[in-house]
């Protein structure tokens, strides 16, 4: 690994050390991913919809232009190139996309180069995300110098990603009482960084529940709750909504 190389991953790993929420360094990660490897594209994929037995992806950043279709799009396992990796759990280098098993996936690479190179993001033993990587245009195809690189990129993306994800769990009151009554092993599954936020979100909704449903609340009442958590959420998004408006207007003048 040449000194460039080893440059462009400290940048990377500095950048992962910042306080910023993880949503919105995403894109910068990609793009800090793909100068590592000095590749014409990258995106990054979690796991964040589905259950155990069909897990989703969801695309949250890419340095590619991408049409909506791809924003929209929830693959599986087996059921895309990121959702090959998903199932395999390993590491995939290819040097020519269009003279491989995955030519019928490759699409829209008229500004990309034939190679690719799709390594799973991965929290302790679990998989938790892709990272796909697209050679450049005229470019000799990845080698195994480059995939080694892609891996330690993946690395501290998972490792951030596993911060972020405690980190909103440490902020959470409910979560901490909840977490507090769950058997250790069954805590252990929750707090190590690979549950989905969706999914998390789910098991503290049921604990809202039973909690409620133990001190007595009808189920009127906790109608009533939970309305109430909603309209505070509409407002947060709506307060949002205004805020990127009056950003966008302070960028046209």
């Amino acid at each position: 690994m040449s000194g460039s190389e080893l440059g462009r991953l400290h940048d990377l790993a500095t950048f992962l050390s910042s306080e910023e929420q993880l949503d919105a360094r995403l894109a910068e990660l990609a793009r800090l991913a793909a100068d590592a490897v000095e590749a014409a594209s990258c995106s990054i994929m979690l796991l964040s919809e589905g259950g155990e037995e069909r897990p989703r992806l969801r695309l949250w950043a890419s340095t590619a232009p991408l049409p909506d279709a791809a924003w929209q799009e929830r693959p599986g396992p087996g059921e895309s190139i990121a959702g090959v990796v998903l199932e395999r759990g390993q590491a995939i280098l290819v040097a020519d996309i269009g003279d491989s098993e995955f030519a019928r996936h490759a699409r829209g690479r008229r500004d990309l180069g034939a190679s690719f190179m799709g390594v799973p993001i991965r929290v302790g033993n679990s998989v938790v995300g892709v990272m796909s990587l697209a050679s450049r245009p005229g470019r000799p195809s990845f080698a195994a110098p480059d995939l080694t690189s892609a891996g330690i990129a993946a690395m501290l993306i998972g490792k951030s990603v596993q911060v972020d994800r405690l980190q909103t769990l440490l902020r959470s009151r409910i979560a901490q009482l909840t977490l507090a009554r769950q058997e250790p092993e069954v805590a252990a599954s929750l707090t190590d960084g690979a549950l989905p936020p969706a999914r998390l979100a789910k098991v503290l909704a049921k604990a809202f529940y039973k909690d409620l449903a133990a001190a007595g609340f009808g189920p009127g009442q906790i109608i009533e709750a939970a309305t109430e958590i909603i309209g505070q959420i509409s407002g947060d998004i709506a307060r949002h909504k205004t805020r990127l408006a009056r950003g966008a207007r302070s960028e046209d003048r």
